[in-house]
């Protein structure tokens, strides 16, 4: 097995999941899968690329591909992100001032679920800030039972109960997919890796099995800017 970001062959273990994070590049294998979709899409050398939230292995594979000062990485706390040449300030609550249709692609990772407001504003205008054939790609967390989300001044343990971790403010539920995220994008109605890669990349490339198919916890999502349900 070999990290397909950095190419380290020694991973360890993250939490309760054995042997998924590279000593490398710190990638994990969601961020490995993710790589993945993002090396088959046909960008260009001037392509503009709005990187929330950045991996770090990604973020220097993606340095080496897209030309300087069009690789923009953001994050509402740049000073955690010390490995990029510079980190603009985002605030995915507070996006009314940021351009229309600047971007090729939009990418972020399990960022949705820190987000203290409607999450309809938010996808909203991430897509109104891609080009007309621009790509919005993430991951979104789902997890069992249903949405839940409170904005109220909750403990960490009681964060960690609703919502699986102490600072998230929401839970994208696998059961009412459709009826909730899904009335305001158009969500696809299977995950499966495997229809895009054989099983022999995903495995030397250390993605589980458990990663392949389904929507959970590393589920990678493309949308194009029209599969936004809602317009102005």
């Amino acid at each position: 097995m070999q990290c397909n970001l950095c190419g380290s062959e020694e991973f360890t273990d993250m939490n309760s999941r054995k042997n998924v994070k590279c000593t490398g590049c710190g990638s994990l294998e969601r961020t490995r899968l993710l790589w993945m979709y993002l090396q088959n899409l046909p960008l260009k050398k001037d392509a503009k690329v709005l990187h929330i939230a950045p991996e770090k292995g990604i973020y220097i594979a993606f340095s080496k591909r897209i030309e300087n000062g069009n690789y923009i990485a953001a994050d509402l706390d740049p000073k955690r992100y010390l490995f990029a040449d510079s980190c603009v300030h985002i605030d995915l609550c507070n996006l009314d001032d940021w351009p229309s249709c600047e971007y090729d692609l939009i990418l972020h990772s399990h960022v949705l679920e820190h987000t203290p407001c409607n999450i309809a504003y938010t996808l909203f205008h991430l897509h109104r800030m891609l080009k007309e054939d621009g790509r919005h790609i993430c991951i979104i967390p789902f997890m069992a039972g249903k949405y839940d989300e409170c904005f109220q001044d909750l403990s960490g343990e009681e964060r960690q109960k609703r919502f699986g971790q102490y600072d998230h403010v929401r839970k994208f539920g696998k059961k009412d997919i459709p009826s909730h995220l899904g009335s305001i994008i158009n969500m696809p109605s299977v995950f499966d890796a495997t229809q895009d890669f054989d099983a022999h990349v995903l495995q030397e490339a250390n993605i589980p099995e458990n990663h392949w198919t389904g929507f959970h916890m590393g589920t990678v999502l493309n949308f194009s800017k029209n599969d936004l349900r809602l317009k102005n």
